[in-house]
């Protein structure tokens, strides 16, 4: 009895204040359109080492700081684009300029930033300077590789072996 009248009570509360679930549900629906179509900025998708934009209702999807980026926030559309159909979050389709973009987009997990290069997925902890070395150097000198390990049997490659197992623990 005493559930129902919650239930009631936040129905009623629901009503009395306008909402909509349906567009509540959606960021895309409060990121607000522009005449031009243009991209909207839509940071609700955004994960760590990425940003995201919608776009004619796809999620663009690029490495943060990139040319790609860059580019495409001044010139719009690039001229080469990579598209997964219903891949994205709520079935979204997701595009960007790299499939690999879009593979280490999808296979981020939270507090973990991950990038695939040459078909491996390479693991960070968001905001290390791990990761940071490894945007601006390349490759470090130090790699810990695990065979299959990875979502898919992919290979997986961090700098520390306890890097990996958290990523692997985390939910996706």
């Amino acid at each position: 009895m005493k559930t129902s009248r919650t239930v009631i009570a936040l129905v009623v509360a629901g009503l009395l204040t306008g909402c909509n679930a349906n567009s509540a549900s959606k960021p895309e629906a409060q990121a607000g359109h522009n005449d031009a179509g243009h991209a909207q900025v839509t940071a609700y998708y955004d994960k760590p080492g990425y940003v995201t934009e919608v776009h004619d209702g796809r999620l663009w999807v690029f490495l943060a700081d990139s040319k790609d980026y860059k580019d495409f926030k001044t010139i719009g559309e690039p001229a080469k684009i990579v598209t997964r159909i219903a891949a994205g979050p709520g079935g979204m389709t997701i595009r960007s300029t790299e499939g690999a973009v879009i593979d280490g987009y999808l296979l981020s997990r939270p507090g973990y930033v991950a990038e695939v290069h040459d078909g491996r997925l390479w693991v960070f902890e968001a905001g290390s300077k791990d990761y940071k070395d490894f945007k601006t150097i390349g490759e470090p000198a130090k790699i810990v590789t695990r065979i299959g390990a990875g979502p898919d049997g992919m290979t997986i490659r961090s700098t520390e072996g306890a890097v990996i197992d958290g990523y692997l623990a985390a939910d996706g």
